[in-house]
């Protein structure tokens, strides 16, 4: 499959070498504003460089897909564009930066017959996969409470080494940027939210979003969720941690997603679930990308929705936009049932 990849920074390196290791698609071109950039990005693959995913499209119109990976304020016009030229797209997370842009982003995939994916990569690891199998077998009965806490440490220079970075316009604050990947599969186990509250604050940074945020949610099947989410930790981070108690059964996935830190599931020996998770090989950073990227390319060739949609975006997207909402009114938020 001929593609291209639009966005050679920091992430758009791991979807490149997701592409090395898999071999899956044939990288026709990449695209960045600094074409240097793009032209280096370019020179493994003997790919040619574009400052922009039009010119790109009108010098090779046998692309068939485009990998997305690009700041998040910039994902609609991107994907519009793309859709306009009838390829099917893998975007990096979030989506986009309301839940308004990504249903339309959703419904213009719909009408041009094109898949749209987005890469929500937490969904795949092993530890996750483990835990929502327990779930959905009922292992842990009824879903009581969870919560998901993310609790990163990201100096000024940070945010400082890019200008999107901290912005309202393209970087979104912690919810969007930080916590999606852990809030996304923290609604996997939850299923619909109903309504919300938070508070947000920008407390350690000189940026114009919020680095911490702390939320409480009710879901529809009664369970109550919180979600706490800061880039404010002095030294080090020091958790991304998933928690979820059922009336039959609890375990944890912490201090990171890919670590399992307590699991008291019927008919299953916590040692055991530990040892094997502990013994599994490290995963390399393009690990999840390479996920993301198999899953797009095969629900492609094989005409299906693939595992990561837009669709399955929106609900996060959904939480997200409300929970911004009541930070800023003090007010609960009320979600529409889909």
């Amino acid at each position: 499959m001929r593609a291209a990849l639009v966005g050679c920074g920091k992430i758009g390196q791991k979807h490149l070498q997701a592409m090395v290791h898999t071999q899956v698609v044939d990288l026709a071109a990449t695209v960045d504003l600094d074409l240097e950039r793009a032209a280096a990005a370019a020179v493994p693959f003997d790919a040619a460089p574009f400052t922009s995913l039009s010119e790109m499209c009108r010098a090779f119109p046998d692309v068939e897909a485009v990998v997305i990976a690009t700041p998040s304020g910039t994902h609609r016009q991107l994907v519009e564009e793309a859709m306009g030229h009838n390829l099917h797209v893998l975007v990096e997370k979030p989506i986009a930066l309301s839940a308004l842009d990504a249903d339309h982003m959703v419904n213009l995939a719909a009408q041009r017959g094109r898949v749209l994916a987005v890469s929500h990569f937490y969904r795949l690891l092993p530890t996750v996969s483990m835990a929502l199998a327990a779930f959905h077998e009922g292992k842990l009965g009824r879903l009581v409470e969870a919560s998901l806490s993310v609790r990163w440490s990201l100096p000024q220079s940070y945010y400082d080494a890019a200008p999107w970075r901290g912005t309202q316009a393209v970087d979104g604050g912690v919810l969007y940027n930080q916590a999606v990947h852990g809030l996304d599969t923290l609604l996997e186990f939850t299923g619909p939210i109903l309504e919300v509250f938070g508070y947000a604050a920008t407390l350690t940074h000189d940026i114009e979003v919020d680095d911490t945020f702390v939320g409480v949610m009710r879901a529809a099947n009664g369970a109550l969720v919180t979600v706490n989410a800061t880039t404010s930790v002095a030294e080090g981070n020091l958790e991304e941690r998933l928690a979820v108690v059922g009336s039959e059964g609890s375990l944890i996935l912490g201090p990171s997603i890919q670590q399992v830190d307590f699991w008291r599931v019927a008919e299953d020996d916590e040692e055991a679930v530990k040892s094997e998770v502990g013994q599994m090989p490290l995963r390399s950073g393009w690990k999840s990308h390479a996920d993301a990227l198999l899953d797009f390319t095969q629900a492609i060739l094989e005409g299906r929705k693939p595992r990561l949609s837009g669709q399955g975006a929106l609900h996060v997207m959904e939480v997200i936009d409300a929970l911004l909402r009541s930070s800023q009114t003090g007010q609960p938020v009320t979600l529409q049932r889909r």
